[in-house]
């Protein structure tokens, strides 16, 4: 059970929250190491997180890897997350990997080893990209992969500013094989949103902007507040590429599911009836 519960914290919690359903673990990650700290897993699934530091500090059934796992996680989301918890979960991870066995273990740890550098110790750039970009080399299939190369494009994007601007929408679309897989349909509709994103915040928007917002609205975001913003972003990406068809067929989609308070329905409509005056 400890295992099954490792993949559904870390992909729904700690990971991209709002996006991942979860993975099964793998026959081979079953095997690694004895399966503890359940209750520990469950805290960490409700967000009790000071409670789940305690689980694992206090298992009595060994220090398997998993528990190990569970007390760095558990560290880098008790707050407030000090430097002291910071190195001591790195610390921790860096002992999982450095124990050479491939399982799912060492590649979670691999990722929350990427996340410590980006977002709590602000590491150089450089440091990590290698990070994620070795997470999505030791598993392209895994979920956490996906996970990995959504987070990649965003440092690509907007963190690469000895990049031209072409080059980094470039860069972070090479991606899409892993970034964008089936795997999690909530997470590569966002990534497709981010792509289309960084377009038109750099003014660049073309034919490959509205493709990757049309991708994103194929997949269809659960969320529907997310879903009614993307049609309309559809629908003025595809008025300005002069895309006539697609721009009223998305305001129709947008004017069908936006709540009633929503003013950008005026702007719908306006833009409707400026195409019926443009007809023959």
């Amino acid at each position: 059970m400890g295992e099954r519960l490792l993949s559904r914290w870390l992909i729904v919690c700690c990971l991209l929250a709002s996006f991942a359903r979860g993975a099964e673990p793998s026959a081979r990650s079953r095997a690694a190491g004895s399966v503890t700290g359940d209750e520990g897993w469950r805290m960490l699934a409700g967000y009790l997180f000071r409670d789940a530091k305690d689980a694992f500090t206090e298992e009595k059934s060994g220090a398997g890897r998993l528990r190990t796992l569970g007390r760095a996680a558990s560290l880098i989301n008790d707050s407030p997350v000090t430097a002291g918890k910071v190195a001591e979960a790195e610390a921790l991870l860096r002992r999982l990997v450095a124990a050479g066995e491939a399982d799912e273990t060492a590649l979670y740890a691999g990722y929350l080893l990427a996340r410590i550098a980006h977002v709590h110790r602000a590491a150089e750039i450089a440091e990590v990209e290698a990070a994620y970009r070795a997470v999505i080399a030791g598993a392209p299939d895994h979920p956490l992969a996906q996970l990995a190369a959504a987070k990649l494009a965003l440092v690509l994007l907007y963190q690469r500013p000895d990049l031209p601007v072409a080059r980094r929408i470039a860069a972070a679309a090479e991606l899409e094989p892993v970034a964008g897989a089936p795997r999690l349909p909530e997470a590569a509709a966002a990534y497709y949103r981010v792509l289309a994103g960084a377009a038109l915040f750099y003014g660049a928007p073309d034919a490959r902007t509205l493709g990757w917002l049309l991708r994103a609205d194929d997949i269809g975001p659960a969320d529907i507040v997310i879903a009614t913003s993307l049609r309309i972003q559809i629908a003025e990406t595809a008025r300005a590429l002069g895309r006539r068809d697609v721009a009223l067929a998305y305001y129709r989609k947008f004017l069908d599911t936006a709540v009633p308070t929503d003013n950008r329905q005026r702007t719908a409509q306006e833009r409707m009836a400026e195409f019926a005056k443009e007809s023959p």
